[in-house]
């Protein structure tokens, strides 16, 4: 649950900072990136998909979720929480 609603809280906190003028809607992207977050001392290893369709495909505790980044980028999403604390790769 408090993985759900990290995850919300990031693409909602990077949709209202991200610019659709720049989104480069011509390549689609197949990246996927691991991050690590420790969170209320609990380890946390989440893998996060581009669908390159707007959509990211986060996987954390072998629980799989589809999200819409609502006008931002995989990079803003990654950039979130990196600024949370997480080591993405």
């Amino acid at each position: 649950m408090k993985k759900r609603i990290l995850s919300t809280l990031v693409v909602l906190s990077l949709s209202i900072s991200a610019c659709s003028n720049n989104d480069d809607k011509d390549t689609p992207s197949e990246d996927c990136r691991t991050c690590l977050l420790e969170l209320l001392g609990e380890s946390t290893s989440t893998e996060i998909c581009d669908n390159g369709d707007g959509t990211v495909t986060i996987t954390s505790n072998g629980e799989e979720e589809t999200q819409d980044l609502d006008g931002a980028t995989f990079a803003q999403l990654i950039a979130g929480y990196e600024l949370l604390g997480a080591s993405c790769n």
